[in-house]
């Protein structure tokens, strides 16, 4: 689990630390940590982490002010905001915070927080989790557009951008939700919820980009895309 705290004290960086090495021992999980002081240097860094421990008060841009910015960037990660002061709760909720947490952060609260996540994420297939040279990352399933072949590696398109997984396409197909993708041809594996149309050569996506449909997936491809419509509602 990849984990950003953005504080301005670093003695709270490291009490928080403290007690989320205790937590990861505890629970038997990974971690990595990040440090960040501002909200400025938050934002210009990687941006992919499972969680971001945010300071309500910092100098500069606070860290609702921060959030805002992170959301409008298509930013999804959760967000649980640090506070010495119980009214900013109502602030944080309007950046789809998941959970505040008062100063200082005591482990009870801190392991309920955390407890709820790992739950709600093991119930949840809307992300998947795939690892990369910058760590594991979390990549929301609707957000796939495609993903291609590219010899033993295979390159993922989505809404946000690009990523090039190290793994065959075939061990990618296992990750996804089979009621949201089809594997159309050896090279392509496509988004149910980004197809504008398609013929019986190829499939038209909602960027305008193309993927070939194999003469032999064609029968089935409809069927599951035509089940997917009717589970989902989607009108094309």
């Amino acid at each position: 689990m990849r984990i950003a705290i953005c504080d301005d004290n670093m003695i709270l960086h490291k009490e928080l630390k403290r007690c989320l090495e205790k937590y990861a021992v505890m629970r038997k999980i990974d971690m990595v940590y990040d440090d960040y002081t501002s909200g400025v240097e938050l934002l210009s860094g990687n941006l992919e982490y499972d969680i971001i421990f945010m300071d309500y008060e910092m100098d500069g841009i606070n860290g609702v002010e921060t959030a805002k910015k992170l959301r409008s960037r298509k930013v999804k990660t959760t967000i649980i905001f640090l506070s010495s002061f119980e009214h900013v709760v109502f602030e944080a909720f309007k950046v789809n915070a998941y959970r505040y947490l008062l100063k200082p952060v005591e482990m009870e609260s801190l392991t309920e927080a955390l407890d709820s996540y790992l739950a709600e994420i093991e119930d949840d297939d809307q992300y998947i989790y795939i690892s990369t040279d910058d760590g594991n990352m979390r990549i929301f399933a609707d957000d796939i557009i495609y993903a291609e072949a590219s010899n033993k590696y295979c390159f993922i398109r989505t809404v946000d951008g690009d990523i090039m997984y190290k793994n065959t396409l075939s061990e990618f197909e296992t990750h996804v939700p089979a009621d949201k993708f089809f594997r159309c041809h050896r090279s392509f594996l496509v988004g149910f919820g980004h197809i504008e149309s398609h013929t019986a050569a190829d499939i038209l996506f909602d960027n305008q980009e193309k993927a070939q449909i194999s003469k032999l997936k064609l029968t089935p491809f409809r069927k599951a895309f035509a089940d997917y419509m009717k589970r989902y509602n989607y009108r094309r």
